[in-house]
């Protein structure tokens, strides 16, 4: 078992080529004991985005503040807290924040 609160978890920038004005905390993963997915909260500042990008494997996202929009195979979804995703493999994606407050969501993925 590991247990922890998001508070407690030092978020770091993300990394990702194309990336701008986000950072990231994973608050499970492989290291905590988790065999198969991890989750992580994505945080997007003002203006923030991740550049398009797809892969081989699927990840849900649930949005719990902010406002932002997701580009889904070129589907125009709007984000806002309560909000539930579903981006299958190999689906092109892509996330900006707008609106005045970042823009917040858990994902999960595999490790």
């Amino acid at each position: 078992m590991y247990t922890t609160t998001v508070r407690s978890v030092a978020s770091v920038r993300f990394l990702e080529e194309g990336s701008h004005n986000v950072r990231m905390r994973q608050l499970v993963g492989r290291e905590d004991g988790a065999r198969h997915t991890s989750v992580h909260e994505l945080v997007f500042g003002k203006g923030g985005s991740v550049a398009p990008h797809r892969h081989k494997w699927e990840h849900e996202l649930v949005v719990t503040s902010g406002r932002g929009v997701a580009i889904v195979d070129k589907k125009r979804i709007d984000l806002r807290p309560g909000v539930v995703l579903l981006v299958e493999d190999g689906e092109e994606h892509q996330f900006r924040q707008v609106g005045k407050e970042p823009l917040r969501f858990l994902t999960v993925t595999p490790v």
